[in-house]
């Protein structure tokens, strides 16, 4: 509203289309923490979130939240809707799928002050695993919807978010595979893809800089974890710690087929940071190189680069994520 400043009486109406500005505003971020979006991919879990939906509306709503429910017709829809409700207010973002889906998602919310809330509805969920959530139902909508905010580090790779784990060779491959498949069953899923990769698969000489340490490798794969599982379950980073501001790394040189075969029940356990072919480190930075393309994974997505270099380091945002510690409501 425009208020001439020359007149006396206009000061004391300024003032009070202040407050009621203000108090509008008030009232309005009041209803908001009471709302919730719900992004849902159709796909996710071969249609288990859509089969989900109406279960996880309704116990939301006896929570005492109002859902606002979006669901995505492509991948790049989740972030620009993520981002779109930030901006709008909403305090709680619900990715509601599998760690492609919060992936997504988490990219259109982290640096902001909205909350990502996760309902696991895909195959893997490593993301969800590392938020101290119980695997039961309630518990998982009474943390999206009260569960503590934690802060967790964010990753970047030429110029993409990651927040869970990113791979280079052969785990990138067997989930190139993997996402072949009609019916993903988790775990079973990807050990069948394991053995058909193993069938022709081939390493990959590198060139690493782990922050100021250069190497040479022949690899049969390099993780990079904030998070320690992907795959639906393989620790391969089981030290990982989630907002410690560094990146654990495992690099395993190429071996034999019968010797990747021993070692997999190990790394379901994260026991294989002892075997002598396998070396981990931590750092805020890396870089790989090769003359070849190189297959890369980033919770759930796949994907092969062009000219055979990945730059990835830690992002100075954040995400803020509800956890499985209650806070006061």
């Amino acid at each position: 509203m425009f208020l001439p400043k020359n007149v006396a009486i206009f000061p004391i109406l300024r003032i009070i289309v202040y407050t009621w500005d203000h108090y509008c505003y008030l009232l309005y971020m009041s209803t908001m923490a009471k709302r919730i979006m719900l992004v849902v991919n159709p796909a996710g879990g071969r249609g288990k979130s859509i089969d989900l939906l109406p279960k996880l509306e309704k116990q939301l709503v006896k929570l005492g939240l109002t859902t606002d429910i979006r669901i995505t017709e492509n991948p790049g829809q989740a972030t620009k809707l993520a981002a779109k409700a930030a901006q709008c207010g909403y305090k709680r973002i619900a990715a509601v799928g599998g760690d492609g889906t919060v992936n997504m998602v988490a990219a259109g919310v982290y640096g902001t002050d909205t909350t990502l809330a996760v309902i696991p509805a895909g195959t893997g969920n490593d993301f969800f695993k590392m938020l101290n959530i119980e695997s039961n139902f309630e518990e998982i909508c009474q943390a999206a919807a009260f569960g503590e905010a934690i802060t967790l580090d964010v990753g970047i790779f030429n110029d993409r978010p990651f927040f869970n784990m990113l791979g280079v060779g052969f785990d990138a491959q067997v989930g190139i595979e993997a996402n072949k498949t009609m019916r993903n069953l988790g775990i079973v899923t990807y050990l069948k893809a394991v053995y058909k990769v193993l069938k022709n698969y081939q390493s990959h000489d590198i060139k690493l800089r782990i922050d100021s340490l250069e190497l040479e490798r022949d690899i049969l794969l390099v993780a990079v974890g904030i998070g320690r599982s992907t795959g639906g379950g393989f620790l391969l980073t089981p030290q990982a710690i989630t907002d410690d501001g560094k990146f654990d790394v495992c690099l395993a040189t190429s071996i034999g087929k019968m010797r990747i075969m021993s070692l997999l029940p190990k790394v379901l356990k994260g026991k294989h940071i002892r075997a002598p072919e396998v070396s981990m480190y931590r750092c805020k930075q890396l870089e790989i190189f090769s003359d070849k393309p190189l297959p890369v994974h980033y919770e759930g997505e796949t994907f092969t680069t062009t000219n055979g270099k990945l730059s990835i380091k830690m992002s100075r945002h954040k995400l803020k994520v509800a956890s499985g510690v209650k806070q006061n409501k």
